[in-house]
């Protein structure tokens, strides 16, 4: 087995759904609005991941509480009717299993690192983000024993 790639530790969040808004149009505030209603009801976000989709549009990934979003279905609905994405769609229960640094700037191949250690055992990430110091994937909770087994074998944090 080849060296671990050191690493400053692993954070887990739970109990959390992700809410994926598919296909919307990218007029200015349109992003702003569809977290505002989020921010609105005082749900904060605990990842967040924005991207291009096939026609010029934009998807958009988010984490929140589930019990949270339980409690105000409303705001999906009100999304669906002012946005008109192509698609809202909710996966529970999920996962967010950040790797954390320090210096990951200066370490190249880190993120295909981590698909490499999810590979292995045919794990599929729902959504990844990364940034200077972290990469964060979030994953179908089923799936997190056989994930952190997977990233251990790549990554060495400490206990």
């Amino acid at each position: 087995m080849s060296e671990r790639i050191p690493c400053g530790g692993l954070m887990e969040r739970h109990d959390l759904c992700l809410v994926e808004v598919l296909g919307f149009d990218w007029r200015p505030g349109e992003a702003c609005g569809i977290l505002g209603k989020f921010a609105e009801q005082g749900i904060p976000l605990s990842y967040l991941s924005l991207g291009n989709g096939p026609e010029g549009d934009k998807n958009m990934s988010f984490c929140v509480k589930t019990a949270q979003l339980a409690n105000h279905r409303d705001i999906l609905e009100a999304i669906e009717k002012q946005y008109a994405p192509r698609k809202v769609a909710v996966r529970a229960p999920v996962v967010i299993l950040t790797l954390y640094g320090p210096h990951f700037n200066e370490r190249p191949a880190l993120a295909s690192q981590v698909f490499s250690a999810l590979c292995v055992d045919g794990i599929q990430a729902l959504t990844v983000a990364s940034s200077i110091n972290s990469i964060s994937v979030v994953i179908e909770t089923l799936d997190r024993d056989r994930t952190v087994r997977c990233l251990e074998q790549k990554f060495a944090w400490p206990d």
